[in-house]
């Protein structure tokens, strides 16, 4: 068991780095800061989905705004090549 131990103890010593624990830190914390973030967000939502009149309006310009969005982008088959044109390009640029 002692001998695991040591060899544990070695790998560690070999291949963990003050960069990787810096990065896994790092990461760790946008994971809990989203994570946070995410509950606080859904506490708000539930309570603005609670008030009556305000579920509606909210519908409502949900509604309005998929309609622009379809009216805008979506029509015509120049549009939708203009449309899918931005989203490829969009998409290259995050990838990059």
């Amino acid at each position: 068991m002692n001998f695991n131990i040591n060899e544990i103890k070695t790998f560690v010593s070999e291949n963990v780095t003050n960069n990787l624990l810096k990065n896994v830190g790092i990461s760790s914390v946008i994971l809990f800061v989203v994570i946070v973030s995410q509950l606080l967000i859904h506490e708000v939502v539930l309570v603005i989905d609670s008030i009556p009149v305000f579920n509606g309006i909210m519908q409502l310009i949900g509604l309005v705004v998929f309609v622009n969005f379809i009216r805008n982008n979506l029509l015509t088959q120049e549009q939708r090549v203009v449309f899918s044109e931005k989203v490829k390009s969009f998409y290259n640029q995050v990838v990059e």
